[in-house]
């Protein structure tokens, strides 16, 4: 009878054996894949970069795009297999295997008294993430972000925050990498703002504090630049292309979306979901903690007051059918899958706002760092049009395992019920838009 050891160790090879027969299979779970999707104007970049000089590149008016030109800068002078597009493919889904290598990484140091094979296995949750899959298998621009996202988080548990420290190196890498991820996505903002606020609130010499404003300031200037060159923070015809997105300083006295706040709670709830059973007090005394706490009435208070604003205020159908043909995240998908009729896809939204706000809150119980961070998205969506499951996907769970103060416990039952959860998610995923596909 194969012990535990070799069943977790058995379950993640298999974890593994997936991610490269999807790349076999051409699987796209996020239906951007494929050689129609993204790849058809990434690829597009790819060729103004190797055209034209640098300069010459980020001001042209065919680039296109919703990030930075590192990854295309990067790729051109490193990246040895750009000869083709299937090479390139190829090594962007060998070189996304090093997310769940840094991910066990860091939960190795932060969880330090839990078994390897359950940290092998939590690990490989990144690919299972249908968004992480479809970018590495068709070169797309997603992972590079969050695999500095990872190594700053790294940097961040390994950093002792105190006067004792007399490293500058881990400071230097955590400033180093936190910045890159805004390079890589703009959605990333979070994270330097929090290792900045981390540090300057922090006990370290006052040397380290002004070391951290100098080197933020001058990692910002090529930013800087580039938003004074687009008149955005993205190209221009990128701006040109997603009018409904306010990408620059005119577009602030435009409407925000206030209606994605709710859709926002539903997709942080769902990834929130399984991670409740992780936390090191009983989930059932944290509800009855709740429950009792007077607090907890204004806060169910909150998503019921949004839903009578969205019931008066917001048209259903005019934003989720004749406005709305993409994104939303998985609650919509569902709504829409289940129910025919409007006014129950309507109701049934609303209700799984409710319940996804009552899992955020059960889960961070109010601690300042984790609603900072989770605001940090309610705020993003407001600005983003359309928004989009992606922007959340891996993200939320890599702050709550790493980054939120909330403390979690890994055993073996909640780590394979979160395995179960994110496997149907996958298969999910590939079902709904093998279908629509």
């Amino acid at each position: 009878m194969i012990n535990q050891k070799n069943f977790f160790i058995s379950l993640s090879f298999l974890i593994y054996v997936s991610y490269f027969f999807g790349f076999y299979l051409n699987e796209n779970s996020i239906g951007s894949g494929g050689y129609n999707g993204d790849i058809s104007w990434i690829w597009k970049n790819f060729e103004l970069f190797q055209n034209k000089n640098l300069l010459e590149a980020i001001k042209d008016e065919d680039f296109f795009g919703n990030r930075t030109p590192l990854i295309y800068i990067l790729n051109i002078y490193l990246n040895p297999f750009m000869d083709n597009y299937e090479s390139y493919r190829f090594s962007i889904f060998i070189f996304s295997l090093i997310g769940p290598i840094i991910l066990y990484k860091c939960l190795e140091v932060k969880f330090k008294n839990t078994n390897k094979e359950i940290l092998f296995l939590i690990s490989s949750i990144i690919l299972l993430s249908p968004y992480y899959r479809t970018t590495a298998y068709w070169g797309m621009e997603i992972n590079y972000a969050i695999i500095t996202m990872l190594i700053s988080c790294y940097y961040f548990i390994v950093t002792k925050f105190d006067e004792r420290n007399k490293n500058f190196k881990n400071i230097f890498l955590l400033i180093f990498f936190s910045s890159l991820t805004i390079y890589f996505d703009q959605k990333f903002l979070f994270l330097p703002a929090l290792v900045f606020l981390k540090i300057i609130v922090s006990k370290l010499n006052l040397g380290f504090k002004i070391y951290t404003i100098l080197s933020y300031s001058f990692l910002a200037i090529p930013y800087v630049y580039l938003i004074d060159i687009w008149g955005g923070v993205v190209p221009s015809k990128t701006q040109d292309a997603n009018p409904n997105t306010i990408t620059n300083i005119d577009r602030l006295l435009y409407d925000f979306y206030f209606y994605h706040l709710g859709y926002a709670s539903t997709i942080i709830g769902f990834y929130l979901f399984p991670l409740l059973f992780f936390k090191e007090n009983n989930l059932f005394k944290t509800i009855k903690n709740f429950i009792k706490n007077k607090t907890s009435y204004f806060i169910l208070l909150i998503p019921l007051i949004y839903i009578l604003y969205l019931y008066n205020t917001v048209d259903y159908k005019f934003y989720t059918v004749d406005e709305y043909w993409v994104g939303l995240g998985i609650v919509h998908k569902l709504a829409i899958t289940l129910f025919d009729n409007l006014k129950i896809q309507e109701f049934f939204t609303y209700v799984m706002i409710v319940l996804s706000w009552l899992v955020i809150f059960l889960f961070i119980e109010l601690k300042i760092r984790d609603l900072l961070i989770l605001s940090f998205f309610f705020i993003l969506s407001l600005f983003n049009w359309p928004l989009m499951q992606e922007h959340f996907d891996l993200v939320i769970t890599i702050c709550a395992l790493l980054l939120f103060r909330t403390k979690l416990k890994l055993t073996n039952q909640n780590s394979l019920f979160l395995i179960l959860y994110l496997s149907v998610f996958l298969i999910i995923a590939n079902v709904y838009y093998f279908k629509i596909l």
